[in-house]
């Protein structure tokens, strides 16, 4: 398992740079390398699913209060223009006459290139 390794192909740490000594398939210098390492590839996946969450809270808050004011549709350049994200919801799927239902947790609607219709809690 253990090779000689010359000064050009010599391995140094993901995490601080620092040369490795030891074995050839080593990548962190020690432990607290390591350890700091994944921690933050685990911080980065939970800032993202906490992103996603947020959009999809902002996506249900402009989508009930539009409810709340009785309208059923929308242009989805307004909707935008309040922060709306159309590309994620939390369903998609059955299609309703020519168009597809889509869901921001129980709230449901059909969209086209230009208009939210449809806008219904299910």
């Amino acid at each position: 398992m253990y090779k000689p390794i010359t000064d050009d192909e010599a391995p140094h740490c993901l995490e601080c740079g620092e040369l490795i000594w030891g074995r050839a398939d080593k990548k962190f210098c020690n432990s607290d390398c390591r350890n700091a390492w994944h921690s933050h590839l685990r911080s980065l996946a939970r800032m993202q699913r906490s992103d996603t969450i947020n959009v999809l809270n902002r996506n249900y808050s402009i989508l009930s209060n539009l409810l709340r004011l009785k309208k059923t549709s929308c242009p989805v350049g307004s909707l935008k223009a309040m922060g709306f994200k159309p590309d994620l919801v939390t369903h998609k799927g059955e299609k309703v006459g020519r168009h597809i239902e889509y869901r921001c947790f129980d709230i449901a609607y059909s969209l086209t290139c230009g208009k939210l219709f449809n806008l219904h809690r299910v």
